[in-house]
């Protein structure tokens, strides 16, 4: 049959995958293959779960042998495994993990530094901490405290959360795409990075030898043997053949970068204990690099629990946080959009209809909002790393990624394993957070790749919108009572929203990216095109192959979904629901 030049209506033309992908996004791969794929995923994340787990910890002052530590992991690992089921199913049905989002936790640490958020003298627990870097000495709050802040965080992400539910729902993000641009999303995003260096130096303060190496492993086997291939053994589930079992190779050290820190520093960290090298007295910022320090949290916290919506109690509201909150939750919706065109392009099935990126922002809203609600903390969002996986492992099914959603619900019951977790060192954290935060930065200055950065108009907005915010940043930190308006909490909103350089920033950027005149190719905005479902890049067209000139839009279509809505005008014309029954061309180049 030759190539068509359009959709049939309801015979859409089925399409046999290239071989750029061994598995296309809607095949079941063998379970051995689905399996691999899936636990690549969660090893990623892992270390990011644990990482968000602590911050988390620590700003609300939980203690380090807290069974609610392991009880917040183990809640966001339930989240993670929840949010990715449901997206692959049920919103964008690309192969996209979802996990903690980063953009949630610079509010966090401005609550902590403008002092709204005070850990107060508790002279029962005396052990280094990640807020109090001066003394070492650790300071927790009283219960009543730390559950009332666990409940404030829930309430004002559960309202910020519903922002971009409103923005899947009602196809707002169109509108924002047209006036957010690189030069935003770029600002906002080494904003965060910046915001989130003190979490380096202070994790890594407790040892830095160790949390130096964790780091330098991260680069090396992210970095250096990022090229570098290992083979393993054949797979006939695999191969196209079933007796072509030759060895395959993989970026190993590329996908398991973070996890082989982890697990290499910890038993180093575990050597140097049980020979003796780190102290024994508490109040040593060393102290906190033993693995024995946290065995009461592991000897007390059970073997199986099931996370639930309130477990800390009812959601309180917080207004600092709250706007804080709505600012990266918007930017929070514009990376997954991203994500969204990576992950369509590295299976070849762009362009993504419109249908399905409200929808996978919709889900990513409510997800949020669940999140919220189980008290992680945090807010869910989508990985940029499911398109590398996708690359690199050639499987592009979103049942594998599926299958990664179902290990982490897995995990989450087994709170003995989120104990353990909990109790790595800190400057294994440290070092992670170091690295990662390098990646945040890389991946901001990335962001500018379309953008004329020799035009002084550009560089003018970049420049004044990552400085001034800085420098706001930076003066509440040394003064911390300029701020006198006369209304105590008016003044902690101001101080929240200037010592947060992502809000301000974001809002700088926005308004002269769109009032100072330049024209739309040297801000970064490409020509764009229309095909009826999505505006994309125009060189995002040269990915439909000259040999198929059909769409793979039916790829992100909602079984049964068209038999509901067949009869129905109201169900199609709401923006996360999927047309039906038009033709829909892919441009050939």
């Amino acid at each position: 049959m030759g190539p068509s030049d359009e959709l049939v209506e309801d015979k859409p033309t089925k399409y046999v995958h290239s071989r750029v992908l061994e598995y296309d996004v809607s095949e079941w791969p063998p379970f051995p293959i689905a399996f691999a794929v899936a636990f690549q995923h969660v090893m990623f994340c892992l270390g990011t779960v644990v990482t968000v787990t602590y911050i988390v910890s620590d700003v609300v002052c939980i203690s380090p042998n807290d069974p609610i530590r392991s009880q917040i992991f183990c809640s966001s690992l339930f989240m993670v495994g929840l949010a990715t089921i449901t997206q692959t199913l049920l919103g964008v049905r690309l192969p996209v993990f979802q996990g903690p989002s980063f953009t949630f936790l610079p509010p966090l640490l401005a609550m902590k530094s403008s002092g709204t958020w005070t850990c107060p003298l508790n002279n029962t627990e005396n052990q280094p901490n990640i807020m109090n870097t001066t003394l070492n000495v650790l300071s927790y709050v009283d219960e009543n405290t730390k559950y009332n802040r666990l409940n404030e965080l829930q309430g004002s992400l559960i309202l910020a959360s519903l922002v971009e539910v409103l923005l899947g729902a009602t196809g707002a993000v169109g509108i924002l795409q047209g006036v957010i641009g690189p030069i935003t999303i770029a600002v906002t995003i080494f904003l965060l990075g910046f915001s989130l260096y003190p979490v380096s130096i202070l994790y890594s303060n407790s040892y830095w030898p160790i949390a130096i190496m964790s780091a330098l492993i991260v680069i090396i086997a992210g970095v250096y043997l990022a090229h570098v291939k290992v083979k393993l053994p054949g797979c006939p589930w695999r191969s196209k053949s079933k007796t072509d079992t030759s060895p395959k190779a993989y970026h190993l050290f590329n996908i398991f970068a973070i996890p082989l820190s982890i697990l290499l520093t910890w038993i180093i960290c575990f050597v140097c204990t049980r020979m003796g090298l780190f102290p024994t007295d508490p109040t040593k910022s060393a102290y906190m690099a033993r693995t024995d320090t946290r065995t009461e949290l592991i000897e007390s916290t059970p073997w199986f629990h099931w996370p639930y919506p309130g477990q800390f109690g009812a959601p309180k509201f917080n207004l600092g946080l709250f706007i804080a909150f709505i600012s990266v939750s918007i930017s929070s919706a514009m990376e997954s959009i991203g994500d969204y065109l990576a992950t369509g392009k590295t299976c070849d099935a762009l362009p993504v209809p419109a249908h399905a990126v409200n929808r996978g922002i919709l889900i990513e809203g409510l997800m949020s909002v669940l999140s919220a609600f189980f008290g992680t903390g945090h807010a869910t969002t989508s990985y940029s790393v499911g398109a590398s996986i996708v690359t690199l492992t050639k499987v592009g099914s979103r049942y594998a990624v599926l299958l990664s959603g179902v290990l982490a619900l897995i995990l989450a019951v087994f709170v003995k394993f989120g104990a353990v977790m909990s109790s790595m060192p800190d400057p294994i954290i440290g070092g992670i957070a170091m690295a990662t935060t390098g990646i945040i930065i890389g991946l901001a200055i990335s962001t500018l790749r379309t953008v004329d950065m020799t035009s002084s108009r550009n560089i003018s907005v970049v420049g004044i919108s990552i400085f001034i915010p800085i420098i706001c940043s930076e003066t509440l930190n040394r003064y911390p009572n300029m701020i006198n308006t006369g209304n105590t909490e008016l003044d902690k909103v101001v101080e929240l929203v200037l010592s947060f350089p992502m809000i301000l920033g974001t809002f700088i950027a926005l308004v002269m990216d769109n009032t100072v005149k330049g024209d739309r190719h040297s801000r970064g905005l490409l020509p764009i095109i229309n095909d009826g479902n999505f505006d994309v890049e125009q060189n995002a067209v040269q990915l439909c192959p000259a040999s198929r000139h059909v769409s793979r839009s039916h790829l992100y279509d909602v079984p049964y979904l068209d038999k509901l809505c067949k009869d129905n005008v109201t169900l199609r014309r709401i923006p996360f629901i999927q047309n039906i029954g038009h033709t829909r061309k892919c441009e050939a180049v």
